[in-house]
């Protein structure tokens, strides 16, 4: 007879836990938070298998006005060229698909992405600029590849930290989506992906702390039994018997309620701050947390608490 009202419920998982609270990221990211790019054997071959690339500029000028113009080789570049350290530029370019009849840029040219020019003209792809550090010489590289190896680059750092901490990784790949990572711990199966990244960026005791609380939890939502027993009772004598129930019972109903009400703020408030993740799952998901929500949920919107 009881209604399942999902006001509230924002069902959270355990998470992983790792037993070193102190996490180094041990690979240099590509993640633009540092304005840096770099390539190591192991991106260059990663590069090479999701035909991803980076590509060199060379600059000419046209001889009529002097006008200094900026290409890229779009041509197959030396590994070893490739492999180092870059330092990010501060403009962004596309090059043009045709020559400029008033001349201000001619066909294959990089510009300035923001220079404003006709959209059509120019390729929609935007290119980073990257100055290499041992040559100084500039390359570019497509926004979308970039994005690519900077994800490529964080799973790294994320595999080398689950690895440090003693936990197998499992793979999977599902069809033409990306290879996903995640590792088991006795409580939960954690995803390796961007939001444990940002996670971990923001808090390197990001694990310890989500285990901490998820305990806590555990232990809290363990004591809603009686709670849940308690305020069902009530609710399922509401359904038979609807406007004859006795005051009484009605005002037990809503001494029952707001005992649990604090148990209830305090689980609540817990979870809360994990709002959003769904980078993992309970390995052992109990219901009883669910029930307690129905619960409060029936007795607050029938009592109008």
């Amino acid at each position: 007879m009881k209604k399942h009202y999902q006001k509230y419920c924002n069902s959270l998982t355990y998470i992983i836990v790792l037993t070193t609270c102190s996490i180094l990221f041990s690979t240099k990211t590509v993640a633009q938070e540092d304005n840096s790019l770099s390539i190591s054997e192991s991106t260059y071959v990663y590069m090479k298998d999701q035909s991803l690339n980076i590509y060199p500029t060379m600059i000419d000028t046209i001889i009529a006005t002097k006008r200094p113009v900026l290409f890229a080789n779009f041509g197959s570049v030396d590994r070893n060229e490739i492999i180092g350290s870059y330092s990010l530029m501060p403009i962004k370019y596309r090059y043009a698909r045709k020559n400029d009849y008033k001349g201000n840029y001619i066909e294959n040219e990089l510009v300035d992405n923001s220079k404003g020019y006709d959209d059509y003209s120019f390729t929609e792809t935007i290119y980073s600029a990257y100055k290499k550090d041992s040559t100084g010489k500039l390359y570019i590289i497509g926004d979308s590849d970039l994005k690519q190896i900077s994800n490529y680059y964080k799973i790294q750092d994320m595999l080398q930290i689950a690895k440090t901490q003693g936990y197998k990784v499992y793979s999977e790949k599902d069809g033409y989506y990306p290879i996903v990572y995640s590792i088991k711990t006795k409580t939960c199966e954690v995803k390796l992906d961007s939001w444990t990244y940002s996670e971990l960026k923001l808090n390197p005791n990001y694990f310890a702390t989500l285990d901490s609380d998820q305990i806590k939890i555990a232990a809290l939502v363990n004591q809603t039994k009686q709670h849940s027993i308690n305020l069902n009772k009530y609710s399922n004598l509401y359904y038979v018997q609807r406007k004859k129930m006795s005051a009484a019972n009605i005002n037990a109903w809503k001494n029952a309620t707001n005992q649990a009400l604090p148990l209830f703020n305090k689980i609540y408030k817990l979870k809360e701050k994990y709002n959003g993740n769904f980078s993992f799952t309970l390995l052992n998901k109990s219901n009883l947390w669910d029930e307690f929500v129905d619960d409060i949920g029936i007795a607050k919107g029938i009592l109008g608490m």
